[in-house]
């Protein structure tokens, strides 16, 4: 159930509070509050990442989806927004044990991707799992889409890792 975005109203002296006024000014407002779009999206099966490359995550599954953002059969890498605002975006990416070059993880918004979205980057494991996270705010209207970006530079292809950890994304609506 997707619920708009309550809108705070200012109420004169002498007005009556009637079922329809509660229910359109406080409840409606609690509603939203409790309930406000969420995800988190991660990876249960590994995914090939070129080298050199950025290379949208694709998450086939999910443990929330309060608005239903997210589908794990189309566009799997894209959380679409159902609620337009400023939403708070994390996106963690775990690649297999690889010693060579470094490891990326980039928020991309509508297809794109800029450094304004935030990147981080992280060194080659010589042993154990690689990985690299990003968060930020990404300002979004309603059907613009959030993706999480991947890039490594290890001379081949390189897997990402599914056994102890896996990559994910996390999406918050935080403000209007």
């Amino acid at each position: 159930m997707v619920l708009a975005v309550p809108v705070p109203v200012q109420e004169s002296a002498g007005n009556f509070i009637t079922g329809a006024l509660w229910n359109a000014q406080v409840y409606n407002g609690l509603t939203f509050t409790l309930n406000q779009p969420c995800a988190f999206l991660y990876q249960s099966v590994t995914q090939s990442i070129a080298n050199t490359t950025f290379t949208p995550l694709t998450f086939d599954a999910e443990t929330f989806d309060t608005y239903g953002g997210h589908s794990t059969v189309t566009n799997t890498s894209r959380y679409t927004a159902q609620v337009a605002g400023v939403y708070w975006v994390s996106v963690g990416a775990v690649y297999l044990t690889n010693g060579v070059g470094a490891r990326y993880a980039l928020i991309g918004k509508n297809g794109s991707y800029t450094a304004v979205n935030g990147m981080t980057a992280a060194a080659a494991p010589v042993a154990g799992i690689g990985y690299a996270t990003v968060s930020g705010q990404i300002q979004l209207a309603v059907g613009d889409y959030v993706e999480g970006f991947a890039y490594q530079s290890s001379t081949a292809a390189l897997s990402t890792s599914v056994t102890y950890q896996c990559s994910a994304m996390s999406v918050l609506w935080v403000h209007a």
